[in-house]
């Protein structure tokens, strides 16, 4: 008896796990269909993103470089365009750095800024053409231009996908009838949500580069301004340069040799002091040796 009802146990054991394998290979085949039909949506999406609009979507970036002898007035003046314009600081950095002289090797300190900002791209024309008030000299300028377009629409087309990759399953979910069944659809479900919020991340860092544009300003203050920045000079303009540089040069040395002298001066004395003794005292030397 107690060899039969074991028999039938076992019969009964075999029949739910068969049933049970039966549901998750559907449950499996379903998820296989959803994956097939969601990398078929992504190809015909990217086939509709070669054929959209191309420059809708550009970043821009400008460089600037400035030189002033006023260094506190062109900063405040800098940060008041910064507020005109509804610009925001990034990031920022200020050195006090002894900048050595082409022709000495003295060390003179000169301050200097570095700013990285985002300018709304709506006033970043008006904002360039307000820096040309300030009292300072602009060195260079670089503006450089990336199209986003195709990038930005492919992303777009590849959220989309997800989003409907993550509604079907929303609907498996809700049919499913085994434990194993909801572990392999909640494990789908959530590396879809996962995805899409990578995504969706880069979309936005893209809306943001293009709404605010990157400008990256330096302002270096200098005891003589670049002459004629950024075009060519003759010869004779050369030659006014270098004899400029060395009257500058010079000067500067020599307000190196006088700080140097007051720094000396101590051991000038010392040793002034020492040489007038041993001069006495050999002068006494002698006049006993003659003796």
């Amino acid at each position: 008896m107690k060899k039969k009802l074991l028999l039938v146990f076992i019969l009964l054991l075999a029949g739910c796990s068969s049933n049970l394998q039966e549901d998750t290979v559907n449950s499996t085949e379903g998820l296989a269909e959803v994956n097939e039909m969601t990398l078929n949506e992504q190809g015909d999406m990217r086939e509709e993103t070669d054929l959209g609009l191309i420059g809708e979507k550009v970043i821009k970036t400008v460089y600037l470089d400035y030189e002033t002898l006023a260094y506190e007035d062109s900063q405040k003046y800098l940060l008041e365009k910064i507020a005109d314009f509804k610009a925001y600081i990034e990031y920022s950095t200020e050195s006090n750095n002894g900048l050595q002289n082409e022709t000495f090797n003295n060390r003179v300190p000169l301050r200097q800024v570095h700013y990285t900002l985002r300018v709304p791209t709506e006033n970043l024309n008006a904002f360039l053409d307000a820096l040309s008030g300030m009292n300072a000299v602009k060195t260079s300028q670089q503006i450089g231009a990336e199209d986003a377009t195709k990038n930005y629409r492919d992303i777009e087309a590849r959220i989309n996908v997800l989003n409907q990759k993550e509604v079907r399953l929303q609907e498996l979910l809700e049919d499913a009838e085994t434990v194993e069944q909801l572990l392999l659809i909640e494990d789908n479900l959530s590396e879809t949500i996962a995805e899409r919020e990578i995504l969706q991340s880069q979309l936005d860092n893209i809306d943001d580069l293009i709404d605010y544009t990157q400008v990256y300003v330096q302002l270096s203050e200098k005891q003589r301004l670049s002459q004629n920045p950024g075009q060519a000079v003759s010869f004779w303009q050369r030659v006014k340069h270098a004899l400029l540089d060395s009257l500058y040069s010079f000067y500067y040395w020599m307000q190196d040799a006088a700080v140097w002298l007051i720094y000396a001066l101590p051991y000038i004395l010392i040793l002034g002091f020492l040489i007038t003794l041993f001069i006495v005292l050999y002068k006494r030397f002698i006049a006993k040796k003659k003796r």
